[in-house]
C-alpha cells in the first residue's frame, strides 16, 4: 500500500513517519527542489540564513519526539545543525521523493495525482495533502464536504531581510526584538549551535502589517527598505554587507485554522494536514504542523 504525500513541510513529514513506521510505502511530492517548505535555509557566498522557522520553540521534546537529538540554541529553543533544513531533509532522504513538481489535482477516487506538467502519478491507496491551506483548497475543493473547512484557514504573510558580512561592532545577543519600525525581530544566524558560517549573518523579519502591505514589491526593493531599517535598529550600517537579499512569505504564519487537527475523506482515501489544522497551538505553528501530520498518518494507517 502506497501513500502520496503532497508536500514537505513538517506535517507532510511527520504523516510520511508514522506511515512508514506502519508498514506503508510513501512517495513525496514537492513543488519545491527541497525539503522543509517555511523551515528554509540559504547557503550564498560564505553565508547561511535560515530565514523561514529559526528555531523550535523552547517547549518539552515530548510533543515531537524527533527533536530530542537537536541541540538548544540557548533560550531560544532547538535547532538544526548544520541549518534548519537539514532536519527535514534528513527526514525526506529516507523516502521515494519526487522534487520540483507541482501538483494540480487528485483523481476523485485517491489513487492518482497529476502534476501541471499533465502527467500522471498512480498506484496510489491513498493521498494526503500537507501544504499551506488557500493552496490546500485549490486541490480539495472538488472532494466535497469533509474539506469544507479548509476555507477557513488563512495567513499573515512576511518579508524577511537576508543580511551577511556586516562590519564594525555588534551589539550582544542572539535574537533581537524590534520595538518600531518595519522589523519586528533580528536573529543574528551565525551565533547558532553547529551554524556554517564564521562570518556575521542576519536574518530580520518584517513586521506583519508591513508585510501585508509590501509583499508585491520587488525583492530587490523590500532588501532596501528592510536594509535600512536595520541600520536604525542595531546600529550597524549594512552599506559594506557582502550579502543582502530578501525573501517574501505569502503564508507565513497562520492567521486563521481549521479546528479539526486533520481532514479526511469518508473513504479514507484522501486527507489533509497542516499548521492551519487544529485549536492546540502550544508550541506555534510548527508543533500545530508536526502533530497534524502525525494525527493523520495513524488515522490513514488504520483505514
Amino acid at each position: 500500500m502506497t501513500v502520496a504525500i503532497i508536500g514537505t513541510g513538517l506535517a507532510g513529514l511527520a504523516c510520511a513517519r508514522v506511515l512508514a513506521e506502519s508498514g506503508r510505502r510513501v512517495v513525496l511530492f514537492d513543488k519545491s527542489k527541497g525539503y522543509g517548505g517555511r523551515m528554509a535555509s540559504r547557503r550564498r557566498d560564505g553565508y547561511a540564513f535560515d530565514h523561514g522557522l529559526p528555531a523550535f520553540d523552547p517547549v518539552g521534546v515530548e510533543t515531537v519526539d524527533a527533536l530530542a537529538d537537536l541541540p538548544e540554541w540557548g533560550s531560544h529553543g532547538r535547532v538544526a545543525v548544520p541549518r534548519m533544513n537539514a532536519f527535514a531533509r534528513a527526514m525526506g532522504e529516507r523516502f521515494v521523493s519526487r522534487m520540483d513538481t507541482t501538483i494540480a489535482a487528485i483523481e476523485a477516487d485517491g489513487t492518482a495525482v497529476i502534476d501541471t506538467g499533465g502527467a500522471r502519478h498512480d498506484g496510489f491507496t491513498q493521498v494526503v495533502v500537507a501544504i499551506p491551506g488557500p493552496q490546500a483548497a485549490a486541490l480539495l475543493a472538488i472532494h466535497g464536504a469533509p474539506f469544507a473547512d479548509v476555507a477557513q484557514a488563512s495567513y499573515h504573510p512576511g518579508c524577511t531581510l537576508l543580511l551577511g558580512g556586516t562590519r564594525g561592532a555588534a551589539p550582544d545577543g542572539e535574537r533581537f526584538v524590534v520595538e518600531s519600525g518595519p522589523l519586528a525581530e533580528v536573529i543574528r544566524d551565525d551565533l547558532k549551535p553547529g551554524h556554517p558560517s564564521a562570518l556575521p549573518c542576519w536574518v530580520a523579519h518584517a513586521r506583519t502589517a508591513w508585510a501585508r502591505a509590501n509583499l508585491e514589491r520587488s525583492k530587490d526593493d523590500i532588501a532596501i527598505d528592510l536594509a535600512t531599517a536595520f541600520a536604525e535598529a542595531m546600529g550597524i550600517d549594512p552599506a559594506g554587507a557582502g550579502y543582502v537579499a530578501a525573501h517574501r512569505w505569502r503564508y507565513s504564519q497562520v492567521a486563521m485554522v481549521a479546528p479539526a487537527p486533520f481532514l479526511l475523506s469518508e473513504n479514507g482515501r484522501i486527507g489533509a494536514c497542516g499548521d492551519w489544522c487544529g485549536e492546540d497551538r502550544r508550541g506555534g505553528d510548527a508543533r500545530a504542523a508536526w502533530r497534524s501530520g502525525e494525527a493523520l498518518g495513524r488515522a490513514i494507517a488504520v483505514a
